[in-house]
Order: structure tokens, then C-alpha cells, then sequence
């Protein structure tokens, strides 16, 4: 809270100035999150198959009038300045707010030209940093495409049916139902699992879909990522959706599911907390209001899991289908992801670096690098370093 001056010469000069910086962050952004950690009232969000047109009830920050761009999102210095300065007890007791004002003013600057759905959370407790689009990213019901196969593969690596480095051949083509193919037609008859994640390899998974049942990826994910419990308080009053991966009902939904597609339903905030549960073994429910009630899974990934996913997650970024985002960025790991939506596709990426999670979906975008890609790497460029 903002302590009022004292009266006198000094205390009329300093509301002046006062004025003049908030007018300045606002243009800056800042409006947004203002918005972002004030209740309007109208907590109410109807999940679906598509997002609904209720009432935003985080609003974002004024739309951009600037004309749209097909240049690539970037972030400002000035962003990664002002965010690293260290909050005092008093902002981050119960009640308090969690929005990074700096980061979800970047989040904001970079996503307005995009269609892009983004949020950031930190790794260490959940605390959501920054979102945008908020009906989409906390309450969107979208299925993630291959950015899912994080959890496939914690799944496949925490029962032992494979390591990173268990040959397992990625051909053009799979049948299990029906003929199942990889972005391109790509093949590698000498993967390793870890080059099939980091390639993205469709059909490797599918020809691992006999080690597990067709039960198992729904209990696994409610079990150690959080996932379908309809129990998420990330604010309180807040409706929000927090992943459906129901059990599959033949061969084919269960390929499907291990792949991000099927009846699985997801959004950029419960796909940051994916990537961060992976990386750090434990899920902990985002929020974005500190103090209130929070959801736990009942069990833990081990150390040798996580650290083999954060491990493959590193090669994506660096050899694989997001080598291209992450160019001349250090200490990156990602996957990525595009998911068929009836005749079209939506774009996903994840991603972590530092303490840092973030999730990005451009629906009608054509490929997770390409589109989800530029968004989730101009955001990253604006954490500060050591974050």
C-alpha cells in the first residue's frame, strides 16, 4: 500500500509527480495490471468446448492501437529493469496479488499482435506472474497437441517401460486403429527416445501405446500433475478449468490422448503447470492471489524423472523442432506443439528458463515454433536474469 506524503511543499510536489508516473505506466502498460489484481465483480467464466463470451473477470489492458504486425513480438529493457526490483513482505503476504507488473506489461506488449493466449508462472510456488487472454488461458478448454507428450512421457519414463535412451525408431508411418503420420513425414529409424521427444516424433509414440493402458494417462495425470479434479482455487471467486484427461475408450483415443489430441482438455495455465511440475517433480497449484485454499497431487515425480524430462525438454530447445526460437538463448528447455481443431490448427509452446514457466497457444497458428514460438521467446527476453 502507498503511504500518503506529508503535507506541506514537499507533499504537493511529490502528488504531482505522483500523477505524471502513473499516467506514464499506464501507457506503459501497467493498466493491465491493475485490472489484472483488482476484483470487478463479474467472476463468472463458462467453460466448454470453446471458450465462452462471459464477462473477463481479470481484464486485460486496453487494446494496442498500433496496426498488426507479422514482425516478430519483442521485449523491452525497460520490462526487465523494473522487474527485477524485490517486493516487500507486505505485497507478498496472504491476500496479496501474484502479477509481476513489469512482466505482465511485456506479456501484454508482446501478445496484442499475435492472437496469443500466454501465462507465466513461477516454478517454486505456482504464483502466476503474467497472463493474457485470460478467458482462453485460464478457462480455455483446448486440446494441446504435443506439448502434452510431457506428461506422456513422464508417465512412460516414471513406470520404467523406457529411458531417454532406448532405441526407439520413429518411422514416416504408424498404424494402431489407423494410420497415424509425423509433421512432414518425418522419419529417424535410429531414434532414441529422447531424439523422438525432442523431434516430436508422433509415430514413436505410437508405437509405444501398448505400455500403457487405457486408464493409465487419466489416473497418472490426476495423480501427480493436478489434473482433473475441478478443485483449483487460483483466486477465490475465480471460475477457472484445470484439464480434463478422461480415461480412453479404445486403442485409437488412447494414441490420440498420448499425443495431445482426443477429448483432452487444456489451456495455457494448466500447460505452465505441466511444464512446471515436470521439471520439479511436484505440482503446485497456480493462483494468482497468495494465502487462499490450494489443490495438491497426491504423489511426486522422482528426481531421476524430472531432471530426464528437463534433460529432453533441453534438447528440443537446442536440436530439435524449437532450435529455431531458441538460437543464441542459454539455459532453455521447450516443447512444442500444433493441434488439429476440426479443419484448422491451433500453435502451443512450452517452456521454462531460471524459475520460470510459460505457456503460449495461437489458435489458427500452424505450428508451435513458428507461431507460439516468437511469442514465448520475446517473452523470456524480458525476464530479468537470475529470475
Amino acid at each position: 500500500m502507498m503511504h500518503e506524503e506529508r503535507r506541506g511543499t514537499k507533499g504537493i510536489l511529490g502528488a504531482a509527480l505522483g500523477l505524471v508516473l502513473i499516467a506514464v505506466l499506464a501507457v506503459g502498460g501497467l493498466v493491465g495490471f491493475r485490472a489484472l489484481t483488482e476484483d470487478d465483480g463479474s467472476d463468472r467464466t463458462t467453460a466448454g468446448a470453446t471458450v465462452a463470451p462471459t464477462p473477463d473477470p481479470l481484464p486485460s489492458a486496453a487494446p494496442s492501437t498500433a496496426a498488426p504486425s507479422s514482425a516478430p513480438p519483442s521485449a523491452s529493457p525497460s520490462a526487465s529493469a523494473s522487474a527485477s526490483a524485490s517486493p516487500s513482505a507486505a505485497e507478498t503476504g496472504p491476500g496479496s496479488k501474484t502479477i509481476d507488473p513489469a512482466l505482465q506489461a511485456a506479456a501484454e506488449r508482446i501478445t496484442a499482435r499475435n492472437n496469443a493466449a500466454l501465462v507465466a508462472l513461477d516454478i517454486r510456488n505456482g504464483e502466476i506472474l503474467a497472463v493474457t487472454e485470460q478467458a482462453t488461458s485460464l478457462s480455455g478448454n483446448l486440446a494441446p497437441g504435443s506439448t502434452f507428450k510431457i506428461v506422456t512421457t513422464a508417465l512412460l519414463l516414471n513406470k520404467g517401460a523406457v529411458t531417454p535412451n532406448t532405441p526407439v525408431p520413429c518411422p514416416a508411418t504408424a498404424f494402431s486403429g489407423k494410420p497415424w503420420k509425423n509433421m512432414n513425414d518425418y522419419a529417424n529409424p535410429g531414434a532414441t527416445f529422447k531424439t523422438d521427444f525432442a523431434m516430436s516424433c508422433n509415430t514413436a509414440f505410437v508405437g509405444l501405446q501398448d505400455k500403457i493402458t487405457n486408464t493409465e494417462l487419466s489416473a497418472f495425470s490426476t495423480e501427480y500433475f493436478g489434473l482433473n479434479s475441478n478443485a483449483w482455487t487460483v483466486r477465490p471467486g475465480l471460475a477457472t478449468t484445470d484439464g480434463v484427461v478422461p480415461p480412453a475408450v479404445s486403442d485409437v483415443d488412447k494414441v490420440a490422448q498420448m499425443l495431445g489430441q482426443g477429448e483432452l482438455k487444456m489451456n495455457p495455465m494448466t500447460m505452465a503447470s505441466v511444464t512446471a511440475t515436470a521439471i520439479t517433480g511436484q505440482f503446485r497449484q497456480p493462483i494468482t492471489e497468495r494465502g487462499g485454499p490450494v489443490h495438491t497431487a497426491p504423489r511426486k515425480l522422482t528426481k531421476k524423472v524430472s531432471d530426464d524430462i528437463r534433460n529432453m525438454m533441453v534438447a528440443c530447445a537446442t536440436t530439435g523442432t524449437a532450435k529455431s526460437v531458441f538460437a543464441g538463448m542459454n539455459g532453455v528447455g521447450a516443447k512444442t506443439g500444433t493441434a488439429e481443431v476440426g479443419a484448422g490448427t491451433n500453435a502451443w509452446m512450452v517452456a521454462y528458463r531460471g524459475n520460470i514457466a510459460v505457456a503460449v497457444v495461437v489458435q489458427g497458428g500452424t505450428s508451435g515454433a513458428g507461431d507460439a514460438g516468437p511469442v514465448v521467446r520475446a517473452f523470456l527476453d524480458a525476464v530479468p536474469a537470475g529470475r
